[in-house]
């Protein structure tokens, strides 16, 4: 149904809650979790989340344009108790889970916070010109960009009853889309579009959806004036070398067979990437037993 994860995520964690990993999905989540609560206790708007959404100054619950800048990157925070917000984080979760394996924990984070920030920046920027009207708050438009963002890279992955990816991502933006012009919401709209940009943009510039060649796709390398050999390169040594921490130098009396060697050599050179599902389990095991001899 879905991809399998990637050697990495699951044992690569920002910190443990007893023997329970928690990773940057698996900490917003919980963050919209406690924010329901919250919501709960204080009521809508209250006292903490009136200063956390990103409103337009015609709300008089203060904005970014008041000089709020936090708010930029505080709106997805406050999350309304109920069945359909349960039902969003779930959702979250398991493409979040996917795309986080995808990319690491660094440049997942960064990407949600680029999902968070970049809409907001230009409705604030559009609000200044236009004089435009609205508000955001909760997960929903940060869940849109990370399923925009798995349907790019697994477009064909079967959602139930057999839908493609990409077929729901389609309507799920287009139903929002419609929802907004309908209610001549520009605000949201401004920001649902942006949103999608980002999605796209975003997984693309990570060297992913590469199927989708009508995305440009952006470096994030300084040395842009680089070939594309020595580019591909230079990515893949990074790659290697960001993940020194998989190999696990064995301490005295744990041979590393020869075979392990040349996978170890393989990631260092050609980046993880290279190797094949088979190959990822083979490495994984066998981090697997150092950590348990350690």
């Amino acid at each position: 149904m879905y991809p399998s994860r990637r050697f990495g995520y699951s044992d690569d964690p920002w910190f443990r809650i007893g023997g329970y990993p928690v990773s940057t999905t698996a900490f917003v989540v919980g963050l919209g979790v406690i924010s329901m609560i919250i919501w709960g206790i204080e009521g809508r708007f209250g006292p903490l989340f009136r200063e956390l959404v990103l409103v337009s100054e015609d709300f008089s619950l203060g904005s970014v344009l008041e000089g709020d800048v936090w708010r930029l990157v505080t709106w997805p925070i406050p999350n309304e108790p109920h069945f359909w917000t349960i039902i969003l984080f779930a959702i979250f979760y398991m493409l979040g889970s996917q795309i986080e394996s995808l990319l690491g924990r660094w440049r997942f984070a960064f990407f949600l916070i680029a999902l968070t920030l970049v809409p907001a920046v230009i409705v604030t920027a559009v609000e200044a010109v236009t004089g435009i009207t609205g508000f955001v708050a909760g997960l929903r438009m940060v869940e849109v960009g990370v399923l925009v963002a798995f349907a790019a890279q697994y477009a064909h992955a079967r959602f139930w009853p057999g839908i493609p990816g990409w077929v729901i991502a389609v309507v799920i933006v287009g139903l929002d889309a419609i929802q907004a012009l309908g209610n001549r919401n520009w605000f949201a709209l401004i920001v649902l579009a942006c949103t999608v940009a980002v999605a796209l943009l975003g997984i693309r510039a990570f060297g992913y959806a590469t199927n989708l060649t009508w995305i440009p796709k952006l470096s994030f390398s300084p040395a842009s004036g680089q070939s594309a050999t020595s580019t591909r390169s230079s990515r893949s040594h990074r790659r290697g070398r960001g993940r020194d921490h998989l190999r696990a130098v064995p301490q005295a009396g744990e041979p590393v067979s020869p075979e392990i060697d040349a996978l170890l050599d393989q990631v260092s050179s050609q980046g993880l990437d290279s190797l094949t599902r088979k190959q990822r389990k083979q490495l994984e095991s066998h981090a697997r037993r150092l950590r348990r001899r350690r």
